[in-house]
This record gives structure tokens, C-alpha cells and sequence, in this order.
């Protein structure tokens, strides 16, 4: 009698990892086969992100965000750097109220040079968020959900700049390959989904679900504080006047203290579980 609630959490948990694994395959077949089901432009884009987490002390953080991307032109050139397409900096500060909880703001600048869902030319956008990030389950792996709500002021061709808010949720794992953390030589593999919905604006149009974006690849922890990731990620973008997707190849860098030459254990920030894996 004692081993019956085991049972039951073992069997929850099994059927629950099942439904997470289900959810991000349907999330891929949906994904290519709306994309081939009408009128589709494809875009081959590259992105890449350097990012550095500084303490401040055991419930504060700050991150900073540089970031570019490039993109094709089709029908007539499909490399994925054919033209520049957006450069940003973004400033983070979050806040960790408990070990699986995590609440975020950021502040960043767009610029926008090509990017082809708006038909945006040259353009800058200002952009604000309020995050919060949930640790749902770790037994040799992460799972994390987010929620994001974005405040984002897009410049338009007369240089006035229109406000629309998106609202972006997702759902990310994380698997350590060669051992149980994260740490100096260990490899490890990324699956998220995340969906995107908004409100109307002229830049933007009338659509209310905005996209769907899948993620696959995976890292190497160069070392404790330095890590390095290849990523795939198919965007569908589905359009009245026709389907968009993205499909962007990614190496993003991502450091720990990386301007702190020393750390001071009474201010370096205790680590949490919505940390590995994030």
C-alpha cells in the first residue's frame, strides 16, 4: 500500500515527459506541412547572440544582449547572409524570488534593416518586456516554461513610431548529454516551442496569431561560467496574403561574470534551478 503513490508519480511523470516529447513533434509536423499547404516564401536566415550575466547579489541579476542577424532574398538568393537584417542591445535585470521562479524587464533597440514580415527597411524599434520564467521538473534534465509580454514601438516609413504588445509563451528542455549539470566539458541538447500572438497594428497587420516558432540543437560548456550554442529554429508565420517561414541557423555565446575579475561569495547570487537550462 505504501508504494501505490510512487507508482502513480513514476506513472505521472512518465506520461507527462511522453506528452512534452508528443507536443514538440506535432509542433514540427504542424509546422512544415502548414508551411507546404499554400503560397509559401522561405526565408534561410543566421543569427548570433553574445550574452553575459553579472551578479549583484543572491536575488539580482543583470544581463546584457548583443545581438545581429542575416537573412535571404528569394527567389533570386538563398544564402542565408544574402543582406543584413536586424542588430540589437538589450539590458535584462531579474529577479529571483525563489528557487523556481524567475521575473525579468528588459529594455532594448532594434535596428531594423530588412526585416521581410513588416516590410521594414532601415528602421529602429524600441522594445520593453516583462517576463517570468517557471522551473517545472529536473530529475538529470530542466524543463522550464516562459511568459512574455512585449511593449514593442516599431518606426514606420513616415518615422513615427506604432506600439502593438505581443505575447509570446514557451516551453523549453534541456538535457545534459555526459552528465547531470551543466559544467566545464559537458555537452547537452535544447528542444523549446513557443508561440506567438499580438495585437493589431498597421505595420504589423490585422493577424492575430503571429507565429510559431520550433528550436532544436544543442551546447558545450567551454567552461563553468562560458557556454556556446548550435541551434536550428523553423518559424511559420502564417499570412493572409501567404505563409512565411524562417529556418535559422544559430551560434549564440553565453557568459557568467564575465567583467568580474574576482567573485565575492557575500554578493555572488545563489544558483537556482531556473538557472540551468534557461
Amino acid at each position: 500500500m505504501q508504494q501505490l503513490p510512487i507508482l502513480k508519480i513514476n506513472q505521472a511523470f512518465i506520461y507527462r515527459k511522453i506528452g512534452y516529447s508528443i507536443v514538440l513533434a506535432l509542433s514540427f509536423f504542424f509546422n512544415w506541412n502548414s508551411a507546404i499547404g499554400q503560397t509559401t516564401t522561405r526565408y534561410q536566415q543566421f543569427s548570433n547572440e553574445f550574452a553575459d550575466v553579472e551578479s549583484l547579489g543572491k536575488k539580482w541579476t543583470l544581463e546584457f544582449n548583443l545581438g545581429q542577424s542575416y537573412t535571404s532574398i528569394p527567389p533570386n538568393n538563398h544564402s542565408p547572409f544574402a543582406k543584413a537584417s536586424q542588430f540589437y542591445v538589450r539590458g535584462w535585470a531579474h529577479y529571483y524570488p525563489s528557487s523556481r521562479w524567475k521575473l525579468s524587464y528588459f529594455f532594448a533597440l532594434f535596428g531594423n534593416v530588412s526585416i521581410p514580415d513588416i516590410e521594414q527597411s532601415k528602421n529602429f524599434e524600441i522594445r520593453s518586456a516583462l517576463q517570468g520564467t517557471y522551473y517545472i521538473n529536473k530529475i538529470g534534465y530542466s524543463l522550464l516554461t516562459r511568459f512574455r509580454i512585449e511593449d514593442r514601438r516599431i518606426q514606420n516609413d513616415a518615422k513615427t513610431f506604432e506600439a502593438y504588445y505581443r505575447l509570446r509563451t514557451q516551453l523549453k528542455y534541456t538535457q545534459p548529454i555526459n552528465g547531470k549539470v551543466i559544467r566545464k566539458g559537458i555537452y547537452y541538447a535544447v528542444a523549446s516551442d513557443e508561440l506567438f500572438v499580438k495585437t493589431q497594428a498597421a505595420i504589423t497587420g490585422r493577424d492575430f496569431f503571429d507565429r510559431n516558432r520550433l528550436t532544436l540543437g544543442g551546447g558545450y560548456a567551454l567552461t563553468d561560467d562560458t557556454q556556446v550554442e548550435l541551434l536550428y529554429s523553423n518559424e511559420w508565420l502564417p499570412r493572409s496574403s501567404g505563409n512565411l517561414v524562417y529556418n535559422t541557423y544559430q551560434i549564440n555565446f553565453s557568459f557568467t561574470d564575465l567583467f568580474r575579475k574576482y567573485k565575492d561569495k557575500n554578493k555572488t547570487r545563489e544558483m537556482h534551478s531556473v538557472d540551468n537550462g534557461n
